[in-house]
């Protein structure tokens, strides 16, 4: 039930697997501007993701094909634990594996892992914590490897990195609000 419903939104959204997305119908939003300014990025990405009821949490690990994918597969159970330690999740709901090139024709891989929210928590504050320390030694696989998912509304969110948020939707209704209240963070 769960996949067919992110299936469904990636399409109303104009999104491929894993993750790719091409629609023309987002803002981006600046939590904030430097590393002094944390307290204000944490206050502005909390009250971001409070605009929203998600039900679904999509992370995904990248990286490059390599036959022997012992370590691959090694880093990404350490990097998924760590993900699942922060978020005080439960293992998630469903795994998806992909294989493509990337716009260099180079051969990479994804792991995504899927988490169904209308039947746990998510420690958020953790999480937007973690994500605003990427560049100062922080989790680094955090990097534009987060995603929210509302499947009622079709709204994507997705923690870009530490200082940028992005939201696509369907409906300029949804956008509207968020630009409304946060006019002043949006940037182009």
């Amino acid at each position: 039930m769960m996949i067919s419903k992110i299936k469904n939104t990636f399409k109303q959204l104009d999104i491929n697997f894993p993750i790719n997305y091409t629609n023309k119908m987002y803002i981006n939003i600046l939590t904030c501007d430097n590393i002094v300014n944390y307290k204000n990025g944490f206050k502005n990405a909390l009250k971001i993701y409070k605009c929203f009821k998600f039900d679904v949490l999509i992370f995904k690990i990248n990286f490059l094909h390599i036959e022997d994918n012992s370590h691959n597969l090694e880093n990404s159970i350490n990097v998924l634990n760590r993900f699942i330690d922060i978020c005080k999740l439960k293992k998630p709901t469903h795994i998806k594996k992909y294989l493509y090139k990337n716009k260099d024709n180079v051969l990479k891989e994804t792991i995504t892992f899927y988490w169904d929210l209308s039947n746990e928590q998510i420690k958020i504050k953790n999480l937007i914590k973690e994500i605003l320390f990427l560049n100062n030694d922080g989790f680094n696989e955090l990097f534009s490897s987060v995603f929210f998912l509302d499947t009622n509304k079709y709204i994507l969110f997705n923690f870009y990195d530490d200082k940028i948020i992005k939201i696509l939707a369907t409906d300029n209704k949804n956008l509207k609000k968020i630009y409304k209240k946060f006019k002043n963070l949006i940037i182009e």
